[in-house]
């Protein structure tokens, strides 16, 4: 835009000097800058038109300045500010230029217009063409989003899948083969009263029964781990919560899937007192629950906005200690952890347990 309009200026500048008006040659320069860079300074494009027409005005009194009326037509097309022309054919009809000056001059007008229109039109298609790019931008993000959401859904319901096909199977273990095997047992145990007489039957039935027991506890062990395996900390949690009655609570769960199986099981068990705790002695209206996997340790945080238990710490009484509390103190102790009570603001359990070295190295 700004070559376009340096050569209106340029053009301007020779028509003058080639109809001989040189006495205010500077001035009309000066003014013709000004008033065009001016009328793209205000966001109202009213205010724009009173500049440009302004100008348009002016060879009704400095006829020097006709010859720079199309570098204001230009402006007028690009800010589309149309009834500012009005002037300018005003100018053009009453203000006669000497020879042949007239006809470049409109020349000029339509050319600076059509100059105007294009650099206008290639503007506009470039504003939509990067409004395109923001719009499909906006859309790719939105989608990434989207598929990071679907992903670690279908993530969860893969491992909650996993879950309880592995509960599914400890309990096929246990009631199928673990109670053949309790049979067995108690089958080798009737034929060893049986052929108690017989010394030949005696070790090979010894070696049976030991061998069916050694089957059993290893059955036991991986019924065991394979239950323990599927137990969902969050699942359960929420499960807890959900059945939970006295009053709202919210979870805030940042653990790992490889969280220790006798952490979860801390976890729960503190978490199931603090909510009888909360049921049975406050008088909370909400409470909230934060599981947290910290580089080295294992945090929860229970918290209610009772006034009971503070009401008390003023009476200079102590937050109460009962059954439940000291066994959440020692269950957290089992595991190296430790377990903090406040009446602050409503009552407080903050629990934290240190991780192993080979956890905390993963």
């Amino acid at each position: 835009m700004l070559s376009v309009k340096a050569l209106l200026l340029l053009s301007g500048i020779l028509q003058a000097i080639q109809s001989g008006d040189r006495a205010h040659l500077a001035l009309c320069v000066f003014l013709a800058l000004a008033f065009s860079f001016g009328a793209h300074l205000p966001k109202a494009k009213a205010l724009s038109a009173v500049v440009i027409a302004l100008f348009c005005f002016l060879p009704l009194l400095l006829p020097e300045a006709l010859t720079f009326v199309p570098l204001l037509v230009f402006d007028a097309v690009y800010l589309r500010v149309f009834p500012a022309l009005l002037p300018a054919v005003l100018s053009l009809a009453f203000v006669r230029p000497a020879g042949s000056a007239l006809p470049l001059l409109l020349g000029a007008a339509v050319l600076a217009a059509m100059q105007a229109y294009a650099l206008y039109s290639i503007a506009s298609l470039r504003r939509e063409l990067t409004e395109t790019q923001d719009d499909a931008t906006d859309k790719e993000l939105s989608l990434k989003k989207e598929q990071q959401a679907l992903s670690g859904k279908q993530d969860a319901e893969v491992y909650a899948a996993t879950l309880a096909e592995r509960n599914r199977i400890a309990r096929e273990i246990h009631d199928n083969v673990g109670h053949l095997l309790s049979r067995a047992i108690l089958l080798s145990g009737a034929l060893k009263t049986v052929s108690s007489t017989d010394e030949r039957l005696a070790e090979p039935l010894a070696q049976l029964d030991q061998s069916l027991n050694e089957a059993m506890d290893s059955i036991r062990e991986s019924v065991h781990r394979l239950y323990n395996d599927s137990l969902d900390l969050e699942a359960t949690a929420q499960s807890l919560i959900r059945d939970f009655t006295f009053c709202p609570v919210t979870l805030e769960y940042r653990c790992s899937a490889a969280t220790p199986m006798e952490v979860r099981y801390c976890f729960l068990t503190v978490l199931k007192e603090a909510l009888t705790n909360i049921a049975k002695h406050s008088n909370a209206t909400k409470a909230s629950v934060s599981m947290t996997e910290h580089p080295a340790l294992f945090q929860m945080i229970v918290q209610d906005d009772g006034t009971q238990a503070a009401a008390e710490s003023e009476k200079g009484e102590d937050v109460p200690r009962g059954i439940g509390l000291v066994g959440m103190s020692e269950r957290a102790g089992a595991l190296g952890g430790t377990v903090r009570f406040s009446s602050e603001n409503g009552f407080r359990i903050f629990l934290t347990i240190p991780k192993k070295e080979e956890e905390g190295e993963v």
